[in-house]
């Protein structure tokens, strides 16, 4: 992800500067492993098989672009998400404006609505909505600033620190933020997947019922987050 996010461990960029064809290439391999890990799986796609549905004669190019399968993950994750972020940050400044305030529920507004953006995109959004459904832990836990990958995820940049923030006020046992926090993560991606799913085998125009989906969404994580934690729960927390 771009630099202005914390990073955590190596890159995994292109052996060269890439020349235009290069370039090229490496848009067509990004958009054909959105496509295959989206419809089939991570583990299930092979590198070979992305570069031989590239078009690509050498059946190595995914390894010579990429280096593996974690740098084309993270080179499709870096495809969509600075676009996710700037988003986020003009919709945060759009509320310091107008003086709505950063509670919890503008702060998932802000989290869940760039994301349901991308189902409406014709470049590998909902592509990525899908791939990210395999990836829940690792999101989960950049949400909490917890590193735990080799791919690089945004966990410092402002709305992420409002958000850990807006938690922390809601009184809840940190074991148990971070509990929901994966829950929400699955609700999130899972359910704008399945959405899109839905959609997409009965042909149905999805934009009014994504609105409705999306608003409903936001109203269910911010329910699963504030929700009073029982007296098993907090017990559960205790060492």
């Amino acid at each position: 992800m771009p630099s202005r996010s914390r990073m955590s461990g190596a890159g995994h960029g292109p052996r060269r500067r890439p020349n235009q064809r290069s370039r090229v290439t490496r848009t067509t391999l990004i958009r054909t492993a959105e496509r295959l890990f989206a419809g089939r799986g991570i583990a299930a796609v092979s590198l070979n098989e992305i570069s031989k549905a590239a078009g690509q004669r050498n059946s190595n190019a995914c390894q010579y672009h990429f280096g593996d399968k974690q740098g084309l993950l993270q080179a499709i994750l870096d495809k969509h998400v600075p676009g996710i972020a700037d988003e986020r940050a003009v919709l945060l400044r759009r509320r310091d404006r107008s003086r709505t305030g950063h509670g919890l529920r503008e702060l998932v507004q802000v989290f869940v609505r760039p994301l349901a953006a991308r189902l409406q995109s014709d470049d590998g959004g909902p592509e990525f909505i899908r791939i990210n459904a395999q990836l829940i832990a690792l999101h989960a836990l950049a949400v909490a600033g917890i590193p735990a990958s080799p791919l690089r995820v945004a966990s410092a940049d402002p709305f992420f620190r409002q958000l850990r923030r807006a938690l922390r006020a809601t009184g809840l046992p940190a074991t148990l933020v971070q509990q929901r926090l994966m829950l929400a993560a699955v609700l999130i991606f899972h359910g704008l997947d399945d959405h899109a799913r839905m959609f997409d085998s009965c042909g149905r125009q999805r934009e009014a019922a994504t609105r409705l989906f999306t608003a409903n969404l936001e109203d269910s994580v911010v329910a699963l987050l504030t929700a009073p934690a029982s007296a098993a729960a907090r017990a559960a927390c205790r060492p």
